[in-house]
C-alpha cells in the first residue's frame, strides 16, 4: 500500500489488529516486503525506507531525513506512538527516530544493527552491481529446489543449519528474507544511498531516551556484534541481549528465543 504524506508518497505493508505499533525499520537492500509478521501483543508497521520500492529517494537520503518520513508516514496514519525496530541498515535511521522524536517512541530495538560509520561497499560491491535475471538465477538455485542446499549455502554453522531444518516455518522464514533483495533494480539507489550514508555517520545517541533494547548474534559476519557493544555504551541505560551463535540470518534459525525477547520488551514499555 502506499499513502501520501507531507514528505510525499511512502510505500508500507501493515499487520494486525492489536496492541501497540512496532515500526518496523528494513535492512540494506529491503523494502516493504523485508518485515516480521505481527505478535501476540503487537502489530507491524514496514515502510518501504526512500530509494527502495515504492518511496522516492527524494524523501529523504540521510538517516536523519528518513526518520521524518516515518514520522510522516505515523502522522498520516493518526498514530500517535510507536516502538521502532531499526534492523540491519536501518539502524541510524531508528535511532535518529528515537532521538528526534522522544513523545513518539515508546522505545527502541536495535536489531543485527549498523550503529556506527564503516564502509560496507566492498563486501557488497557485486550485490549493488547485480541484474535482477543473473540475481533471480542465484536466489532460484538456493531456495526454490532442496532447503539442504539453502542451509547450507547460507548458513556456516552447522548447529544453525539444523535449527533452521528442523521447523518448515523456519525455512518458509529464510526464503522470504532471500526473496526481500529481489528485484534489486528497484532497490538499488536506496543501497547505493545506504552505503554511501553510512561512511560518515552522525547519530545522537545522547538524545535517545526511549528504553533501547539491543539484539545481535555473536557470529554475525555481515554486521559485527562491535556495532551492537558499541550502541550498548552510547545508549543510555541500554540491554544487550546477545544471540548465542546468532548470524545475520538468525531470525529464522532463533525465531522463537528473538520473539521473547522483543515480545517480553514490548509489554514492559508500553
Amino acid at each position: 500500500m502506499q499513502i501520501i504524506t507531507y514528505l510525499g508518497w511512502i510505500q508500507y505493508k501493515a499487520q494486525g489488529d492489536s496492541g501497540p505499533v512496532l515500526l518496523y525499520i528494513h535492512g540494506s537492500p529491503g523494502g516493504f516486503d523485508q518485515t516480521i509478521d505481527a505478535g501476540e501483543n503487537y502489530c507491524v508497521l514496514t515502510p518501504s525506507r526512500p530509494g527502495y520500492l515504492g518511496t522516492d529517494i527524494s524523501s529523504g537520503r540521510s538517516p536523519e531525513e528518513q526518520a521524518q518520513c516515518f514520522k510522516a508516514l505515523i502522522d498520516a496514519m493518526k498514530i500517535d506512538k510507536v516502538f521502532v525496530m531499526g534492523v540491519s541498515g536501518g539502524g541510524p535511521s531508528a535511532m535518529h527516530f528515537a532521538a528526534k522524536y522522544p513523545e513518539n517512541t515508546y522505545g527502541l530495538i536495535l536489531f543485527e544493527a549498523v550503529t556506527h560509520s564503516q564502509d560496507f561497499t566492498k563486501e557488497d560491491e557485486e550485490l549493488i552491481k547485480a541484474w535482477d535475471m543473473d540475481l533471480f538465477i542465484q536466489l532460484a538455485y538456493m531456495s526454490f529446489f532442496d532447503a539442504n542446499r539453502l542451509a547450507s549455502m547460507m548458513l556456516p554453522n552447522e548447529d544453525n543449519r539444523t535449527r533452521l531444518l528442523s521447523k518448515q516455518e523456519n525455512i518458509n522464514k529464510l526464503k522470504r528474507i532471500v526473496w526481500s533483495i529481489w528485484p534489486i533494480s528497484r532497490r538499488r539507489n536506496g543501497i547505493k544511498n545506504d552505503y554511501k550514508q553510512f561512511t560518515n555517520l552522525n547519530i545522537p545517541y545522547g538524545s535517545i531516551s526511549a528504553p533501547t533494547l539491543i539484539i545481535h548474534g555473536d557470529e554475525d559476519k555481515n554486521v559485527d556484534i562491535e556495532h551492537a557493544q558499541f550502541a550498548n555504551k552510547k545508549i543510555k541505560d541500554s540491554l544487550l541481549y546477545k544471540v548465542l551463535g546468532g548470524d545475520h540470518m538468525m531470525h529464522a534459525t532463533h525465531s522463537d528465543e528473538i520473539e521473547e525477547q522483543i515480545e517480553t520488551f514490548i509489554s514492559n514499555n508500553s
